[in-house]
C-alpha cells in the first residue's frame, strides 16, 4: 500500500470518528472495458477527472466536501486545480490533505468535533 493510500485510509477512519456531522467516502476515477448490450466490448468511465480522493457532505446544511490527498512532493494537476475552483465557486469546501492532523484541523471550523475517548 502506498503512503498516499495509507493516508487516505486513515482519513476515512478519523474524519467520521471526530466529526459526526461529516459523511465521507473514497472517490475513484477509472476507465474499464465492459461488455455492451450487443456483446461488443466498450469503454466506460466512472468519476470526473480532477475530483478529490475523498468526497463528502457536511451536515445538516449539505455543504459539499472534497479532499485531495497528496504525499511528499506530489502537487495538483491542472484537472485537480479546475475541480477545486469549481467546488469553491459553488460554496463547497476543498482541502489538500498532506497529513491526518492537518486535515482534521482544517475541518474543525466546519464540523462538530468529538473528543476521542
Amino acid at each position: 500500500m502506498t503512503q498516499t493510500n495509507k493516508l487516505t485510509a486513515s482519513l476515512l477512519v478519523e474524519i467520521p470518528a471526530r466529526f459526526p456531522n461529516i459523511r465521507c467516502w473514497r472517490s475513484n476515477v477509472l476507465n474499464a472495458m465492459v461488455t455492451g448490450r450487443d456483446g461488443k466490448p466498450r469503454m466506460v468511465r466512472a468519476g470526473v477527472k480532477g475530483q478529490g480522493d475523498i468526497s463528502g457532505i457536511i451536515g445538516p446544511g449539505g455543504q459539499r466536501l472534497e479532499i485531495e490527498v497528496k504525499w511528499g512532493r506530489d502537487t495538483q494537476n491542472v484537472n485537480q486545480m479546475g475541480f477545486e475552483a469549481m467546488i469553491r465557486e459553488h460554496g463547497g469546501v476543498y482541502i489538500i490533505a498532506r497529513d491526518v492532523e492537518g486535515c482534521l484541523e482544517a475541518l474543525k471550523p466546519l464540523g462538530r468535533a468529538e473528543e476521542l475517548k
